[in-house]
């Protein structure tokens, strides 16, 4: 299998530990992610106008999990690597619920892909909202209310995607929330916005259960520093979210 993500440092967060659970179930997948932190679906959008080779290239290539990070690689370069299975793309998290942001920048790079890897599936990585005592300078946008931004990007996803026509949408904000819920409660990030081991491994499961279509809670893979029980419960978050999806039924 292979994936590419044009993303950004939540990409670089919703892979960390997928290699690791695609090698305890013995699958061959080479994950790569183009990346530029903070990088909205508008610079994605000029940089590929441009040709600009200003991302670093994450790479892991298949049953290792750690990661090399060449630079100066353009986006029409990555997309024209491989033979990709799964492109991903997803908004910057600032811009994450602000509908306006997303076009028309997704659905001509969504059509650049399709026209450059006709086979491959395209799907929206959803992101999440904010820890509720953030930092972050777009917090505001949102109130500085994790309840208002989670709504306000979950919309966002739907309709964008809707747009630009792709019928997946890994949800990673969705599986936040509802973790959220649980006794880990908000601990998911490090600074308030990016995720710690509980909130990439959330983002890595999702990722694994829309790639591969198998449910992830069976995996015996789980953190380490956390054990079985909570990576269990995080799986068990992952998998009600891909399962149930973001769009109304």
């Amino acid at each position: 299998m292979n994936v590419l993500s044009i993303g950004n440092s939540f990409s670089t967060n919703a892979h960390k530990f997928l290699p690791h659970l695609a090698k305890a179930t013995g699958k061959e997948l080479l994950l790569c992610n183009l990346f530029i932190g903070g990088c909205s679906l508008e610079q994605h959008w000029n940089n590929w106008k441009e040709e600009n080779d200003c991302y670093d290239y994450e790479v892991y290539l298949p049953f290792e999990t750690e990661m090399s990070r060449p630079d100066g690689v353009a986006l029409h370069e990555a997309v024209e690597d491989e033979n990709w299975d799964v492109i991903t793309l997803q908004q910057c998290s600032a811009l994450s619920g602000v509908k306006e942001s997303y076009s028309p920048y997704l659905s001509e790079l969504t059509e650049y892909c399709r026209m450059v890897q006709p086979d491959a599936k395209i799907m929206l990585h959803q992101t999440w909202a904010y820890a509720k005592d953030s930092q972050h300078p777009a917090f505001p946008t949102y109130g500085s209310n994790q309840d208002e931004m989670y709504r306000a990007l979950t919309e966002s996803y739907v309709e964008a995607a809707d747009n630009a026509d792709i019928e997946l949408i890994i949800p990673s904000g969705r599986a936040w929330q509802t973790a959220r819920q649980l006794p880990i409660g908000d601990r998911l990030t490090v600074d308030g916005f990016h995720g710690n081991d509980m909130g990439c491994f959330l983002a890595s499961c999702c990722f694994y259960e829309m790639i591969f279509g198998e449910c992830v809670v069976d995996n015996p893979f789980y953190l380490p520093d956390y054990g079985e029980e909570i990576s269990k419960m995080l799986k068990i978050c992952a998998h009600i979210s891909v399962e149930e999806g973001i769009r109304k039924k």
